[in-house]
């Protein structure tokens, strides 16, 4: 199983020295083998990088946890969790703080 947290902190797998020509970070990937930052090479290929090594991955593999990481985003771009109309009704009554809903007289 493969996963990825795109705003994981990479640096603190790879270090402090700078990526390859063309290389770019997509956050941290975590396997069975370990963790260890997420780098797309400039040949287009997904790799872990740990201080300075990479090791190969699945490619289709890293794809399917990007799309996956993608749709996870999706779903938590409303404060983590999906609003339904019974909880935006229930948060404009409330106030964002929440709280005992008000007693109705």
């Amino acid at each position: 199983m493969l996963t990825v947290n795109k705003n994981g902190n990479w640096q603190l797998y790879w270090g402090v020295m700078p990526l390859p020509d063309g290389a770019e970070t997509f956050g941290v990937v975590k396997r069975d083998g370990g963790t260890g930052a997420l780098i797309k090479l400039a040949s287009g290929n997904y790799v872990q990088g740990n201080a300075g090594g990479f090791r190969t991955l699945d490619q289709k593999a890293v794809e399917d946890a990007l799309s996956r990481s993608d749709a996870a985003a999706a779903l938590g771009s409303k404060g983590g969790s999906v609003m339904s109309e019974a909880k935006a009704a229930a948060a404009r009554e409330n106030g964002r703080k929440g709280g005992r809903p008000k007693k109705q007289k």
